[in-house]
């Protein structure tokens, strides 16, 4: 038995509810993106806590059209990416890719950079 053991989450999501789970799994991912797509949450937001700025995350919301947009930054207001998907594995793939830093997580979606 261990104890006194504590661990700090490398990602965290976060829901428009509020509702927060820390390091959360590929199939919780999926879940939550469910949740977004049945309309019972406005949006998703994974981030790495591993970054103290708070300013490393990706963001997944479904627009008025029905399609999706995500959105990451990467460290700051200058490297901020979106990419748009119809498809909602399309969009788990890319979240999970970028979540898991798995290899070409890039190219999961077309990312275009954001003007400041």
């Amino acid at each position: 038995m261990q104890t006194g053991l504590v661990t700090t989450p490398s990602l965290r999501a976060e829901m428009e509810s509020g509702a927060v789970w820390d390091d959360p799994s590929e199939d919780l991912l999926y879940d939550l993106l469910g949740d977004v797509e049945r309309g019972d949450e406005q949006f998703m937001v994974v981030e790495r806590t591993s970054d103290p700025s708070g300013q490393t995350y990706l963001q997944a919301i479904l627009g008025d059209s029905g399609g999706w947009i995500l959105e990451r930054r990467d460290g700051g207001p200058d490297a901020h990416y979106r990419a748009s998907s119809a498809e909602l594995r399309t969009v788990h793939a890319a979240v999970t890719a970028w979540a898991f830093e798995l290899p070409d997580w890039a190219n999961a979606v077309f990312w275009q950079k954001t003007r400041v």
